[in-house]
């Protein structure tokens, strides 16, 4: 099957491929989960089937959709996307297109399984940018019980132990193909024994803390409680907003989601497999077929990568949503873009783009003035309705 080539918009920032919402950890602080509430496990139950993802020869036609561009690189997120396919995905999957990939992952296989896992195809993830390609998490509790108290030392050993296996590794993030990244979690923290571990060896950075620890809400967000509405009791329920996405996010079966509390909430009740067998039964064709498949007042996907109808224009519609106040702080927060916009300019961008937002009142009024002038183009009117 050959489906018809998307026109991607300069403006695109990110394209995030959920391989698979599986994960060989069980953290207390998951960022699939929605609601931020406790062990992934027990709360977050999406473990994932052989038939809950698409199967490498399906991601490679869909992926052929997407024109290559080196500066824009197809990031292998998840849970864990080594694990896709029973540990068997990534090669096929990484030699049947042209693109460049990232991977974020925790480094579940040793480093000999995982390059073998690759079958030959490591140069793409290997690509001059201004950070590592493979971007691996630590996750200290976890990886301690793991790895008998050895955690830290033993992930920068396996990071290490790329570079005899034909990937660079280097102090310099600019130099190397891996890096070690950490939450900045309240409850993380970087020892000097740490330091002593991947000074001179492998770059190690901390990123940014999203969410609301112990009433306290970490982050700089640009649309107002977008984040702790709901976790903070601000109020008994979530408001209506209007929003589109600037990242072309695929979950493990395809469909293309507005933003990832949509996609992460899903996937809480057991992720849309009876809407993809049905959908797969009609040649994927659910821009027809999206009314019969998903409830139009619910929460529901913007396409599906293999509907051959699917365009960027999905991408631009602002979309009615009544949950603001519970999004994921990565799309809220004020970050830099692809084009260091933020940085060099000024300029602050977001995952999701949001207007007409119904903030209460009292909510208006708990703003400081300035802060209020600056979110005031975001906000409905206080007599208005939008849905």
């Amino acid at each position: 099957m050959t489906l018809p080539l998307l026109e991607l918009p300069d403006s695109l920032n990110y394209i995030g491929l959920f391989l698979t919402l599986d994960c060989n950890l069980n953290c207390s602080y998951c960022i699939n989960d929605p609601e931020q509430a406790g062990q992934r496990a027990t709360l977050f139950k999406i473990q994932a089937r052989d038939t809950r993802h698409l199967s490498p020869e399906q991601w490679i036609t869909a992926l052929k959709r997407i024109p290559y561009r080196q500066d824009l690189p197809v990031t292998l997120q998840g849970g864990e996307p080594t694990l896709y396919w029973k540990t068997r995905g990534l090669g096929p999957l990484l030699g049947g297109t042209e693109h460049y990939f990232d991977l974020l992952t925790n480094f579940a296989l040793k480093p000999r399984d995982f390059v073998a896992s690759l079958d030959g195809n490591q140069r793409k993830l290997q690509r001059d940018a201004p950070y590592p390609s493979i971007r691996v998490s630590y996750h200290a509790a976890e990886m301690n019980r793991t790895w008998q108290g050895r955690g830290f030392a033993e992930l920068v050993e396996r990071c290490e132990a790329l570079g005899s296996l034909g990937f660079r590794v280097a102090p310099r993030k600019t130099d190397s193909d891996v890096g070690i990244y950490m939450v900045a979690h309240p409850d993380n923290q970087v020892t000097p024994e740490m330091e002593a571990l991947y000074q001179g060896r492998v770059p190690f950075e901390t990123k940014e803390f999203l969410g609301v620890h112990q009433g306290q809400l970490y982050g700089h967000y640009l649309y107002p409680y977008s984040t702790d509405l709901i976790a903070r009791h601000f109020a008994p329920s979530t408001l209506a907003c209007e929003c589109r996405t600037t990242e072309l996010l695929i979950d493990p079966l395809g469909f293309v989601w507005g933003c990832h509390y949509y996609l992460y909430a899903n996937w809480e009740k057991g992720g849309p497999e009876a809407q993809f067998a049905k959908l797969a039964a009609g040649d994927f064709r659910y821009r027809q077929m999206q009314d019969d498949l998903f409830d139009p007042e619910q929460m529901r996907p913007i396409g599906h990568l293999l509907d051959p109808d699917f365009t960027m224009a999905a991408l631009t519609e602002f979309r009615s949503c009544r949950e603001y106040g519970r999004c994921i702080g990565c799309d809220t927060k004020i970050k830099n873009d692809r084009f260091q916009s933020y940085y060099d300019q000024g300029i602050p961008h977001t995952s999701v783009q949001m207007r007409n937002i119904q903030l209460p009142s009292a909510l208006r009024h708990s703003l400081a003035a300035e802060e209020l002038d600056r979110v005031a183009p975001y906000l409905a009117p206080l007599d208005g309705a939008i849905l």
